[in-house]
């Protein structure tokens, strides 16, 4: 059975890398769980590291949280469901007067309102408010009783935002703060997006004052940032490795002449179509399919026989898949 093996103890390194990042800015990090479930030792560990906060998408991953962790402060980052329950977080990111208005009714009962974060759309293409009409949806949520708009945020590089935008994506959001500011709804907190900032402020980038945190999963888990894929200062690449068997090995025939090739018993199931890294020099994927991933030999010394195990790194889409697969087991040691 494949393995995904996890070390704790790196991913916090690794936070603690990108919370002395941040803190260089003036940013506080809230640390993004979705890659990994929820899973309470490393949201903990994430805490330990530096952490502000914790955000993640799913209704079972936040009461997971919330259980092992009831000190934390929880993000619900995916936008609110119109027709089924789900749950609120500690802070609630909306993006139209529907889902404000869903947020609002679970406030119902309660003595404090429910805080809420409103999504910007600043490039992506994927949710968020055009900044157009963000004046008249604030003012909707400053009208209602049961809701308290504490901030907006912004995400990019998800969908498809590409590198060439990354700046204007950051400079909108804190123009819409600036823009709520004048309107006298004054926003406390600012996300300015997720890991793809990561590598223009290890680069000596800067972002506008305005924005006050940002939320990253990608680069607490695999240590690089999330648009060129570049390892980040004092960050560890390997604290999440995939191992596989190889099941048949063989010298075959190939459009540019014989190759060693070995099959994997790992595939599109377990990892989707996220790319992996072999940690063995001299081999490379040349493609998968539901169950099985090849591997090809591109140089002498490399050599995968049958029955040996394979370390990958994987990239963060496969890490989800594999984390979320019932056919890979999970290893956790540390912390």
């Amino acid at each position: 059975m494949p393995e995904l093996h996890v070390d704790i103890e790196a991913i916090g390194r690794n936070t603690e890398a990108v919370a002395a990042l941040l803190r260089e800015h003036c940013l506080d990090l809230v640390a993004v769980t979705k890659g990994c479930l929820g899973e309470p030792r490393v949201a903990a560990a994430m805490l330990a590291a530096g952490a502000f906060a914790l955000a993640d998408t799913r209704d079972a991953n936040l009461r997971r949280l919330r259980e092992a962790l009831p000190g934390a402060e929880l993000h619900r980052i995916h936008l609110p469901s119109l027709t089924e329950p789900f749950e609120p977080g500690d802070v609630t990111y909306v993006s139209c007067p529907e889902g404000a208005e869903a947020v609002a009714r679970l406030a119902d009962g309660l003595q404090a309102p429910r805080k809420v974060m409103v999504l910007v759309e600043t490039g992506d293409e994927r949710e968020g408010v055009p900044p157009e009409l963000l004046p008249g949806l604030a003012g909707r949520i400053a009208g209602e009783p049961r809701l308290t708009l504490v901030g907006v945020a912004t995400n990019y590089a998800c969908f498809k935002g590409g590198a060439a935008g990354i700046e204007e994506s950051v400079k909108t959001v804190a123009l819409a703060a600036e823009t709520l500011d004048a309107a006298g709804y004054c926003p406390q907190r600012v996300s300015g997006g997720n890991s793809s900032l990561l590598g223009m402020l290890a680069k000596g980038g800067r972002i506008p004052q305005r924005v006050t945190e940002l939320r990253c999963g990608e680069a607490l888990l695999l240590g690089q940032d999330a648009l060129h894929y570049e390892p980040l200062p004092g960050c560890r690449t390997d604290a999440c490795v995939l191992r596989a068997e190889v099941v048949e090995e063989y010298t075959k025939p190939a459009a540019e002449g014989p190759m060693r090739r070995s099959v994997l018993g790992i595939g599109r199931q377990d990892l989707s179509t996220g790319a992996v890294r072999p940690v063995q020099p001299g081999l490379r994927e040349v493609g998968r399919s539901a169950d099985y991933l090849v591997l090809e030999a591109v140089g002498r010394g490399a050599w995968a026989p049958v029955g040996t195990t394979i370390e990958m790194i994987p990239s963060y889409e496969a890490l989800v898949a594999a984390w979320t697969s019932p056919y890979v087991a999970l290893k956790l040691r540390g912390r």
